[in-house]
């Protein structure tokens, strides 16, 4: 089961922040409009993916990093074609990695040219960089990607390390990718498929997302006064992340009753000290639910420790979404919260990704890195439809920051709006429960409201 666990990584936004660093993306630019009611009533119910309310929270994109002209504006641009490379950790010390995501996206690409390119253009991708979690190398291969390919975007651009921040702000280089670092908040030139998934201090004050909320509000078929409890790794990336999540639990109606990050990056050794401490949180009693916001080889060891504890509530596991991961029966009643459809989805947008798959990369396990790869490649693929045949890096980021640019695919990917998303996550969240070795859709994608506490 060890090796098991170090292939299957199965990250999601909140999970992946475990290895996350600050970097120099500039303010939240974030305005304040009049106030609207604290929680609206449809805040924590399950809504369209794409007319999510923005509770009149606006965004003063003046007051975003990395703004600035390009220094060379048809950088990676020629009649034929648009040159784009990829950044990610494929690779890391302890086997935990988001492999697969260079897959998805090159299958993306492919595609797009198989279908005669974009406006004219066929997209020349020159692969996915392997950072292997190291902070000097991931700097490295920016300025690479910049200098030496001339690449016009970076996509998909999946690292917990920011040091590529720099240079791609520096050189006015868009990246496109998944929130798995800090570096998409808070500027221009970053765009997430779910948006800034860690808002700053600033933001955070202002507006706030129903996350698990509205997931709380499913699994106790709208009863609020559970309690809950939250767990993850000592790190302050974490720590803001856990945080955030006892924030939106609150305002849902739950009780926050164990609230800390207590697990060393480099995993668990001995679980018996956090387990008897979640599961004595609510006055010596175990808390309605747990929410573990770990990677996928200390989810299943905590998850373990829980069920031999004898705890029969709800668990919520962000990390716990792999196939490779049916074999591990503790795992069994465990619900998984995902940013997107999950690849059991039979929406049309899903039936078409996974027939790209079997297309393109008919070997490639269904793995959250491998469709976030996908997604991201389909967002730059889309952005560049928008832009038009006169393209240039400018002429781009003028169209995608202009105020009236979304993205998102029907029952798939729930839509991101720009500049809005450069500082909060969108509102919207899907989950399944892995049930008899198998995973079963609980909530299809859906979108809550944005809240103004």
């Amino acid at each position: 089961m060890k090796g098991l666990l170090r292939r299957a990584t199965g990250l999601v936004a909140v999970a992946a922040v475990l290895g996350m660093t600050s970097c120099s993306s500039g303010g939240g630019g974030a305005t304040e409009p009049s106030r609207s009611p604290s929680v609206p009533e449809n805040a924590f119910a399950a809504g369209p993916t794409d007319t999510w309310s923005d509770a009149g929270f606006k965004v003063d994109p003046t007051k975003l990093a990395c703004g600035g002209a390009a220094q060379n504006p048809t950088r990676g641009i020629t009649d034929t074609s648009v040159k784009v490379g990829g950044l990610a950790f494929l690779t890391s010390p302890n086997g935990s990695s988001l492999a697969g995501a260079d897959v998805g996206a090159k299958l993306r690409f492919q595609r797009a040219d198989d279908e005669g390119g974009v406006n004219g253009r066929k997209i020349d991708f020159v692969g996915v960089r392997d950072d292997g979690q190291d902070p000097t190398r991931n700097a490295q291969l920016a300025k690479s990607l910049v200098q030496q390919d001339q690449v016009f975007a970076v996509a998909p651009l999946m690292t917990l390390n920011t040091g590529y921040f720099d240079t791609l702000c520096k050189n006015v280089v868009p990246f496109f990718g998944w929130t798995t670092n800090t570096g998409y908040c808070g500027n221009l030139i970053g765009f997430s498929i779910i948006g800034c998934g860690t808002p700053s201090e600033a933001v955070s004050k202002q507006v706030g997302t129903p996350g698990i909320g509205l997931l709380m509000r499913n699994l106790f078929k709208g009863e609020t006064g559970r309690t809950l409890a939250l767990v993850g790794f000592d790190t302050e990336v974490s720590q803001v992340s856990v945080r955030n999540f006892a924030k939106q639990a609150t305002l849902a109606g739950y009780k926050v009753v164990y609230n800390k990050t207590p697990i060393p990056v480099s995993g668990l050794t001995d679980s018996t000290a956090v387990v008897n401490a979640i599961t004595t949180s609510d006055g010596g009693k175990a808390p309605d639910a747990i929410v573990d916001l770990t990677d996928v080889a200390t989810t299943v060891k905590l998850t373990q420790a829980l069920r031999a504890s004898g705890y029969k509530g709800k668990l919520l596991e962000p990390a716990a979404y792999d196939p490779r991961l049916k074999a591990i029966s503790e795992l069994d009643d465990t619900n998984v919260i995902l940013s997107w459809a999950p690849a059991e989805s039979t929406s049309p947008a899903m039936t078409r990704l996974k027939a790209d798959f079997a297309k393109y990369a008919p070997g490639q396990l269904l793995t959250v890195p491998a469709m976030a790869g996908y997604w991201s490649a389909d967002m730059f693929v889309n952005a560049l439809q928008k832009a038009g045949r006169k393209l240039t890096v400018d002429s781009f980021l003028k169209t995608l920051n202009s105020g009236s640019y979304t993205y998102g695919v029907d029952d798939a990917l729930a839509a991101t709006k720009w500049p809005l998303n450069h500082v909060i996550q969108n509102p919207c969240t899907a989950m399944v429960t892995f049930t008899n070795k198998q995973y079963v859709e609980t909530q299809k994608l859906a979108c809550g409201s944005l809240i103004r506490p």
